[in-house]
């Protein structure tokens, strides 16, 4: 039997990418030759219906769809007409990703998995589902571990001492650890750890020594379970199963001159990223920044406004659509890194990156995101996320670095089999970042080349705009939430998120790089519909805190429309409904002023209003929507027939409001109609399908 494996991935945001390349590395250290393609490819370029076994890992985006490089693939496994016994002789694994904050969780692969189950293809193990909102590596791990124990060992006869060698590493230690023990060891940390923070007037390499800006809190790790110290069942694990240390493979070479072309650079090397029409960014100057919530300083994330001004050409785009803010890593975090690395003296000189010539890596290839030639503070400040949860394979290459045997112990405790849900409690969900991790092991310092190649690219965040074209012209307008993390839980400084911290920063005068947001459903019109519909299809607009900004795009349109045609009398008695929730009205009803303006000029039928910490109010979005529901659901169901069809738009905070939206309006629909939550079910379903309920949600 031939060795060859054949691994499709359909990814988004590069996990399914990532989760396939790591599936291969493991394949060719057990004598497989694997053969990854993009679904799309495999579509493309092989007939999968002579294939005899795939292994599949795909994701969902955000609104449900297929991810761009496997969309082709399941368009076309999807089509009329084919045969149900079209793959009869074909095999397959699926494992599939998602974020449960969502509506649409693990929609793609259900649809793939009993799509290619209806043609006849038999799946030879459980479907993988994986869950972002937890941590992808509590299924992930096990899920590969029981492809290659169970199918791929019997499939291929792998030899059992290359299975073991290459899938985990058992390391022997002696018995296990007292309490007492623990307490002492936790005591010399802290003394060692206070012995290197820097001394006024003294000039150190020490790790606190470089970060005076981050406005270090001390913490006491406790003597318990914690990113620090494992519980007793695991510290006592004589034998422990942690992955194979990623193989290193980049060469990086130090210049003497100072590096001075980083304005020329192009933004992340001008790689393809997934959702961008363009990686070439678009300049934009800053014309107003201002404050749209109270200053009262107990106000959860408060909201500001930013208003840019394209300094180049005109830009179409339509209501609903975003654009990515290009990101960058807080200096002083940046500066803390290269400092634990040694670095930070040379961080400015000339840094080329190159493939090491002794790798074992197999296909090893430079990231293409990353510059050849630049700077050290060029890659940590603009194209690795030093911020993000660091994964367990980080974790591993730390403890391989790490010169305190008892803080490799923990690490190597962290990213083991017997210690996923240690890691996913104090690492993952703790959302520690790399400063956090270098802090809490302090003798653990990398080489700034294994460093560049275990972390992940920075990516930008996508902002809707609250804009439109034909009211604004050149000057594209967005609205954000500033929520700051505390120091906490592990976490040694407080922070608010990368791209919020570049927002919070902008000045009148500055000018920015912004990147177009591919087109999405959640747009007015939607995709592939006549102008016409936008002005004239009833809308029910849901959007608490800062998602109403996104509707004042459509309610912009809408009115430019109105001012140049006032006799339409059509366009402005169509019904539309504005579901806005916040915490208190008094405080951060943002765009009230606009909103009741909308209202006035008949733009906005009706405005709902919800209020979390108000009582006698509706409290959530959802109370207001079970509320009204006969009027929600008979508008719905009225204008099915007619040649604009009502719509829902969901904009928002997917935690939590994303699925209890959904609910309500399932449970809504079964009530106005007497049904049974199955047949609402399947309503609602029909209604997303047809573009007549669209989400545009975040976590």
């Amino acid at each position: 039997m031939s060795n060859r494996l054949l691994i499709g991935y359909g990814s988004h945001t590069g996990q399914a990418e990532s989760i396939s390349k790591a599936l291969a590395e493991r394949a060719t250290a057990v004598g497989l030759v694997p053969e990854i393609r993009t679904l799309n490819d495999i579509e493309k370029e092989l007939d999968l219906t002579t294939e005899s076994f795939i292994v599949i890992v795909v994701s969902s985006t955000g609104d449900g769809d297929a991810p761009e490089n496997s969309a082709r693939f399941l368009r076309r496994i999807s089509r009329k007409g084919l045969k149900e016994d079209h793959f009869k002789g074909l095999t397959y694994a699926l494992l599939g990703l998602g974020d449960s904050n969502y509506s649409t969780y693990q929609g793609v692969p259900i649809k793939m998995d009993h799509q290619l189950s209806f043609l006849g293809a038999t799946r030879v193990l459980e479907r993988g589902e994986a869950d972002d909102q937890v941590g992808l590596e509590l299924t992930v791990e096990p899920w590969i571990d029981k492809l290659f124990n169970e199918e791929l060992n019997t499939r291929f006869s792998i030899d059992e001492s290359r299975l073991a060698a290459a899938f985990s590493s058992k390391i022997t230690l002696g018995e296990a650890k007292t309490a007492e023990e623990k307490e002492r060891i936790m005591e010399e940390w802290k003394a060692r750890a206070k012995s290197e923070e820097s001394v006024e007037g003294e000039t150190t390499v020490s790790p606190i020594s470089s970060i005076s800006s981050l406005s270090l809190v001390d913490f006491d790790y406790p003597v318990g379970a914690s990113v620090r110290s494992g519980a007793d069942k695991i510290s006592g694990d004589p034998n422990l199963r942690v992955p194979i240390a990623p193989l290193p493979y980049i060469k990086g070479t130090l210049g003497r001159s100072i590096f001075r072309g980083g304005n020329d650079l192009p933004w992340q090397n001008d790689a393809p990223m997934p959702g961008v029409i363009s990686t070439k960014p678009l300049n934009a100057v800053v014309v107003s920044h201002s404050i749209l919530t109270s200053l009262d300083e107990a106000l959860i994330k408060p909201k500001r406004e930013l208003i840019f001004e394209l300094t180049e050409a005109d830009l179409a785009y339509e209501p609903g659509d975003a654009f990515y803010i290009t990101p960058q890593n807080d200096e002083a975090e940046v500066n803390f890194v290269l400092e634990r690395l040694g670095c930070l003296s040379t961080a400015d000189n000339e840094y080329e990156l190159s493939i090491d010539p002794t790798t074992t890596k197999p296909c090893a290839t430079l990231p293409n995101y990353l510059p050849v030639k630049s700077s050290l503070r060029h890659l940590f400040t603009y194209c690795l996320d030093i911020r993000r949860a660091p994964g367990r394979p980080l974790l591993r290459f730390l403890a391989d670095s790490a010169t305190d045997g008892g803080e490799k112990r923990r690490l190597l405790e962290l990213c083991s089999a017997q210690g996923v849900n240690e890691f996913t409690s104090y690492v993952r969900q703790a959302a520690l970042s790399l400063v956090d991790v270098l802090l809490a092991f302090p003798s653990a310092a990398p080489k700034a080349e294994r460093l560049i190649e275990n972390l992940p690219r920075l990516m930008p965040r996508p902002y809707s705009m609250s804009s439109c074209v034909a009211a604004s012209g050149r000057r594209l307008r967005f609205a954000y939430s500033i929520r700051e993390d505390a120091a906490v839980e592990g976490r040694r400084y407080a922070r608010v998120g990368v791209q919020t911290g570049v927002l919070c920063d902008l000045r009148i005068g500055q000018q920015i790089k912004l990147l177009e947001k591919e087109p999405a459903r959640f747009r007015l019109p939607p995709l592939n519909c006549a102008p016409d519909v936008g002005l004239y299809t009833p809308l029910i607009l849901i959007g608490p805190g800062t998602g109403l900004s996104t509707f004042l795009s459509f309610t912009q349109h809408i009115r430019s429309h109105l001012k140049k045609n006032p006799e339409d009398k059509e366009c402005r008695e169509t019904k539309r409904i504005l579901y806005f929730g916040c915490r208190d009205e008094k405080k951060d009803f943002i765009y009230r002023e606009e909103v009741e303006t909308l209202k006035e000029l008949g733009v906005l039928s009706t405005v709902y209003l919800a209020q979390s910490t108000v009582e006698g109010q509706p409290k959530y979005v959802q109370d207001s929507i079970r509320a009204n529901a006969g009027e929600v659901f008979s508008l719905l169901r009225d204008s099915s027939s007619t040649p604009y069809p009502a719509r829902v738009y969901v904009c928002g905070d997917a935690k939590g409001m994303s699925k209890d939206l959904w609910e309500c309006f399932v449970q809504c629909a079964a009530q106005t109609a007497d049904c049974t939550i199955d047949e609402a079910r399947k309503y609602m379903m029909e209604l997303k399908k047809g573009d007549r309920y669209i989400e545009d949600v975040w976590s």
